[in-house]
């Protein structure tokens, strides 16, 4: 699966099943999914505490949901940037080439 698939489903589906996202304003919107995220954020983290052993034995007894959780995360993340108008694609070259420029500063003495 690429990116284009996942923005189409977020566009597509997502939108139709998550109706408390419809009939909002942009900046109401964007404020819920930030909650959003942020309350995925903390279940991805539930989840890694668990993966190392950090959770109560009723939880460790219980299958993992690390990949459900960050995939929740993921979407969710696209889901903001659709409505921010963020390309993510473009967003994600720029910040890789940032940071491969910054690793070369570094090998070469920089700061």
């Amino acid at each position: 699966m690429d990116l284009k698939q996942i923005q189409n489903f977020i566009e597509n589906d997502y939108l139709n099943w998550n109706t408390y996202f419809k009939n909002q304003d942009k900046k109401t919107e964007a404020f819920a999914i930030m909650l959003k995220i942020s309350e995925e954020s903390g279940e991805l983290a539930r989840e890694v505490l668990r993966a190392f052993g950090y959770a109560n034995q009723k939880r460790l007894d219980k299958p993992s949901k690390l990949d459900s959780e960050l995939a929740d995360v993921l979407i969710n993340t696209i889901f903001l940037a659709k409505c921010l108008n963020i390309d993510v694609p473009l967003a994600l070259e720029q910040k890789m080439e940032h940071i491969k420029e910054e690793i070369r500063l570094r090998d070469n003495g920089g700061c």
